[in-house]
């Protein structure tokens, strides 16, 4: 990776990642979309929710400029991932949601490159996700990044927590 944050997945073709806001809402619809079509065992949220009469502009402008941070991977031109980060109801918190890698890019680091881009974000706030009980891809992902898993049982969507662990939320500040 290069102090840009750009790397490649072959010979010539950069990767990065990038914050996105409201007028990017096409490349998140595509890529949100894929997520929820593609991989919908991966998610607690339907494709439902965000198709037909959803799939309005407007609503996914609105989505873009909620508080919080959106981030999204190319692969040269072509989105191939997305993440979100949304600040907690409760307390300074934040959460990570959304989080989704093209099959074509699983297992070149872009999973990591957008956590990490969140962990960044979250400049050292609490951070926690909700991961569906079993994906053992994600959880292994997440936990190498930093977060641990919670001892609770699933919620009600079959959701299990992680939470970053107090050291590498001070790390990606210091970074």
């Amino acid at each position: 990776m290069t102090s840009s944050g750009d790397w490649s997945l072959e010979a010539g073709v950069t990767m990065r990642v990038r914050e996105v806001g409201p007028d990017d809402w096409v490349v998140w619809r595509l890529l949100r979309q894929r997520s929820l079509t593609e991989d919908p065992h991966a998610f607690a949220a339907s494709v439902e929710r965000w198709t037909g009469d959803q799939d309005r502009e407007e609503n996914w402008r609105s989505r873009l400029a909620e508080p919080g941070a959106r981030f999204v991977a190319e692969h040269g031109a072509a989105p191939v991932g997305l993440v979100a980060m949304r600040p907690n109801d409760d307390d300074d918190g934040q959460q990570l949601i959304s989080m989704w890698v093209a099959p074509s890019a699983r297992g070149h680091g872009v999973g990591r490159a957008l956590v990490g881009r969140v962990i960044a974000a979250a400049a050292g706030r609490p951070l926690w996700l909700r991961v569906l009980d079993g994906n053992q891809t994600a959880i292994r992902l997440y936990q190498r990044c930093g977060f641990v898993l919670d001892d609770s049982d699933p919620d009600t969507e079959g959701c299990r927590a992680m939470r970053l662990a107090r050291h590498q939320a001070s790390q990606a500040r210091e970074a």
